[in-house]
């Protein structure tokens, strides 16, 4: 292990106010919304990671076995030169030499020499595989001599990253895959916050291409904080874009938290995306981000040609009261397209719906259910190919029922427990036109002298639309409708009620007649 010699406090000092002010020039163009920017560029500097070219740094890539030896060798203080040497003798395990893996081999041969790094079994090293955060947790505990004489695999290892507080900054879990990015956090953590046995941190006995800071800071706003009651809104900058591959749409999100929804600052999102079934999250500038002072966070997803006429399915989450919130939005690549919103309340009182679903199916194809991403007040918007369409809408109204029983109509259904569907039929969306669907609505309610499974026909007198209602036990019915005002009919064409208002969020109970 070789001793660093000399510490320049000058440049510490310089290169600490560079850092902490954000004037310190960034060689990468891919790192800008990552939220282990700070560790990227410190990593970069000191020489132990290093971009991939064309000024990028690939901060999503996967990390390796082999990889993984290499940065190990560094924090013990080894050169390449070391490494070279080191590869002049036989390799230990029978899986690295002769494969595209070989470069490693001289710093796989020095890390398993100094029992920092452990075969797979049967002499194999398996230098291409995915590192995981519990094994690099593992091997920084080993540089840091604080592994224990009884070590459990792999709750052990996990338990130090968490008290040794390689964690930092990071959603860990053990399992889970290491990209560039974690690992330049992890390290940087490493590196300048944790103390071996000795008292003594990595960079005060390893010397590197560069001088390491006099002291490091994560960033001016510290760690990400994670809030109660917090919850997450999507925006995009655009909901269709043409296809071909090639655009760009910018995915916002604002956080909030607490009762009176206040910014949510300084707090981690985190960004998923799919094309139909298949996932993109490669596509992304970044799948982590940290919101500024007004909760505000945004990455930017570039389309492919296969995205073409395909659903487009944006998530993002925020840690909140000990789960993962989730939310989503929708977008499309086409040139033959239309877009459709709305909000679904729970018609019996006007406030949010509970289990709100909303989706469409093609009405010349109702095998093919497309889901419409709700967000917590009931709103959605999705872009939609042109054509004609029927749309469900499922809620649950428990408890605000007045009349227990159940109860159906044209293309809608009202269970004892609660739960509605309702079905907008024939709804026809034109290319390059935007619909707002009449999914926010009122209940009308009455008893008639008709028997049960008989039907009454509601007449909006606008424009002549027509609801079903069937007669439920004891002449009850109920069925919703959209604002506006109505007769009520019998099968004959006699007007048994007139002039009915309805109101959206309101019960109309025309009585018995």
């Amino acid at each position: 292990m070789r001793q660093k010699l000399v510490k320049s406090v000058v440049l510490t000092i310089v290169l600490t106010i560079a850092l902490t002010c954000g004037s310190f020039a960034s060689p990468y163009s891919d790192i800008d919304n990552n939220p282990h920017s700070d560790a990227i560029l410190e990593m970069s500097r000191l020489g132990i990671l290093e971009g991939v070219g064309n000024n990028q740094f690939a901060p999503l890539l996967e990390l390796n076995r082999a990889a993984a030896a290499r940065v190990a060798g560094q924090l013990l203080g080894y050169t390449e030169a070391d490494a070279a040497t080191a590869a002049l003798s036989k390799s230990l395990f029978n899986d690295v030499e002769g494969t595209r893996h070989a470069w490693a081999m001289g710093w796989i041969n020095l890390m398993a020499q100094d029992d920092i790094l452990k075969g797979v079994g049967n002499n194999q090293y398996a230098p291409g595989d995915p590192l995981q955060m519990v094994h690099w947790a593992a091997i920084l505990t080993r540089i840091l001599q604080h592994e224990g004489e009884i070590i459990v695999w792999p709750d052990s290892y996990n338990q130090m990253a968490s008290s040794l507080g390689l964690d930092r900054g990071l959603h860990y879990l053990g399992s889970g895959i290491m990209n560039r990015a974690e690992m330049a956090r992890m390290t940087t953590t490493a590196l300048y916050l944790v103390e071996r046995p000795d008292g003594q941190r990595i960079i005060d006995v390893i010397t590197f291409a560069t001088e390491p800071l006099e002291e490091w800071h994560v960033s001016e706003r510290g760690e990400p904080m994670n809030y109660r009651n917090a919850d997450i809104k999507l925006q995009l900058s655009d909901a269709i874009v043409n296809p071909g591959g090639g655009q760009t749409i910018k995915i916002t999100v604002t956080a909030t938290h607490g009762d009176s929804n206040l910014p949510a600052a300084n707090t981690s999102i985190g960004f998923f995306a799919n094309s139909g079934n298949v996932d993109r999250m490669a596509q992304l500038s970044a799948t982590e981000a940290i919101t500024d002072a007004n909760g505000m966070a945004s990455v930017n997803y570039t389309t492919l040609a296969a995205d073409d006429h395909v659903q487009l399915r944006f998530l993002a989450n925020i840690y909140s009261d000990g789960e993962w919130i989730d939310r989503t939005i929708s977008a499309i690549a086409s040139n033959t397209a239309a877009l459709i919103s709305g909000r679904v309340i729970n018609p019996f009182n006007g406030e949010p719906a509970t289990n709100v679903k909303v989706g469409i199916m093609p009405s010349n194809n109702p095998q093919s259910y497309s889901p419409i991403d709700v967000d917590s007040q009931g709103y959605f918007s999705s872009p939609v190919n042109a054509g004609k369409y029927d749309i469900n809408i499922e809620l649950n109204a428990a408890g605000t029922v007045p009349h227990a029983g159940n109860f159906s109509g044209s293309h809608f259904n009202l269970s004892e427990d609660g739960d509605m569907r309702i079905s907008l039929q024939n709804q026809n969306f034109t290319s390059g036109k935007s619909y707002t669907i009449p999914s926010e609505m009122g209940i009308i309610t009455g008893v008639t002298n008709r028997p049960a499974g008989s039907e009454i026909y509601i007449v909006r007198k606008s424009d002549q639309v027509t609801q079903i209602a069937k007669i439920s036990t004891g002449g009850r019915f109920i069925i919703t409708l959209s604002p506006g005002i109505y007769d009520i009919y019998n099968n004959v064409g006699t007007v048994l009620k007139g002039n009915i208002t309805i109101e959206e969020g309101n019960v109309t109970d025309v009585g018995t007649f």
